[in-house]
């Protein structure tokens, strides 16, 4: 079995807190309790856990799963290979939603209220402001439902993290915005 991010995530697990039994493995890994089975399977016979047996101890389960050292290397690179990857996908992502902020200045539009989740919603401003872009988030709405509260004055053009068409007709049904004034983040 290759080393994936599943793994990294058993692994972590097990070197986070005391885990007695696979459904609790599963609980704190989020991963499957049939994949925990597998992936645990393979890591007991790479050597990477073992079972130890704490039945003599009246406060502690019958036995607990437990890291060997070389589980703990193999966690440690895995974290490495995990943490890049993670970086480089935020990277990506924040390149693409530049080139598309950049789309939307080159329009001569600036005012845009953004549609979608309030993490996204932090991300686009700490890109305008780092980019030094002429545009201005003037309101956010998490909920497309919230916008019987805008100011249709307020906007030149309507950011929509979702790209579903029924998404941007359900703009107009709801706020009665033009659709020639709502653009997709992606």
């Amino acid at each position: 079995m290759k080393l994936s991010e599943k793994t990294f995530q058993v692994l972590d697990a097990l070197d986070r807190r005391e885990i007695s039994s696979q459904r609790q493995l599963a609980d704190h890994s989020g991963i499957s309790l049939g994949q925990v089975n597998y992936i645990l399977k393979s890591l007991l016979d790479k050597g990477l856990v073992k079972v130890d047996n704490f039945r003599k101890n009246p406060n502690k389960f019958g036995y607990a799963y437990i890291l060997t050292p070389k589980g703990i290397e193999a966690k440690s690179r895995l974290a490495v290979r995990f943490v890049i990857r993670k970086i480089m996908e935020y990277d990506e992502i924040r390149e693409r939603l530049t080139e598309r902020l950049l789309e939307i200045e080159k329009t001569g539009l600036s005012r845009i209220i953004f549609i979608g989740p309030p993490i996204v919603k932090d991300l686009i401003d700490k890109i305008i402001k780092d980019k030094n872009l002429n545009v201005v988030l003037t309101d956010n709405y998490a909920d497309p439902g919230d916008l019987k509260r805008f100011n249709p004055g307020s906007f030149d053009v309507a950011l929509l993290f979702d790209d579903d068409t029924e998404s941007i007709a359900n703009l107009n049904g709801i706020a009665e915005i033009p659709v020639d004034r709502v653009v997709t983040l992606w």
